[in-house]
């Protein structure tokens, strides 16, 4: 079933992913039912094989749902035979330059299939790459712009620290800064999940969210319930 996701962000419209993190076609198929418009299958830092990918792929397209995939690298051999999978779109990690993101397109040309179907997110994850961000705003034609700000945080000096204001600050002007040039911003928001409204203002779009960010909070509130009545719970007397 087609998608429309090009159509929709192209008509202003704001898209939700999902990162499953522990991917199955059935965790896929429980997605699809939560009203998530994209899943996210990660090979970069996963160990999720073709054949994985391929089931993955099906799976979203049987609840009507897109799927990205990020590639370990931006070889384009391997892009393509991603995309002969029947994943709806790319994610490429570390590009930062104009000359590496028109090497990608390039390389997905190539693709024996209608490759002008398929979602192109092409990721910011440095200090270098922001600095050419108004350069490839302009010169590339990519579905989404991607900020990955774990990465972005270590380019920095920074490491595992994307909540640092500087990082945050470096984030929040690229997304106002994609947005401006009429293009659309991503950006995974791990954890943080009662900033998803301010992103939104800045002008985020295709906003990604793990899976086990919804599982781990809900689990923490009932374990600390469980816990609490367990202090309250004495025997009579005592």
């Amino acid at each position: 079933m087609k998608h429309g996701l090009k159509e929709r962000l192209r008509a202003g419209e704001t898209v939700a992913i999902c990162n499953p993190d522990f991917p199955t076609p059935r965790l896929i198929e429980f997605i699809g039912t939560l009203g998530f418009d994209t899943v996210f299958i990660d090979c970069e830092h996963a160990s999720t094989d073709f054949a994985a990918v391929e089931e993955l792929a099906r799976a979203a397209r049987s609840c009507s749902m897109a799927s990205v995939v990020r590639p370990w690298s931006n070889e384009p051999g391997l892009i393509n035979r991603y995309l002969s999978c029947g994943v709806d779109g790319i994610q490429t990690p570390h590009v930062d330059s104009v000359a590496e993101a028109k090497a990608i397109i390039e390389g997905i040309s190539q693709w024996e299939g209608d490759h002008k179907e398929k979602l192109l997110v092409v990721m910011i994850e440095s200090e270098k790459a922001l600095s050419n961000l108004q350069q490839m705003l302009a010169a590339i034609d990519a579905d989404v712009f991607y900020i990955g700000a774990v990465d972005l945080a270590q380019s920095m000096g920074l490491k595992g620290q994307p909540g640092h204001p500087r990082v945050r600050n470096a984030v929040e002007a690229a997304i106002a800064t994609i947005a401006k040039s009429g293009r659309v911003a991503g950006m995974n928001v791990q954890g943080d999940l009662d900033a998803v409204a301010h992103y939104r203002r800045l002008g985020l779009r295709w906003i990604n969210v793990h899976l086990k960010t919804f599982v781990s909070n809900e689990a923490r509130n009932f374990l600390g319930n469980i816990h609490a009545a367990m202090n309250t719970d004495r025997p009579f007397g005592i």
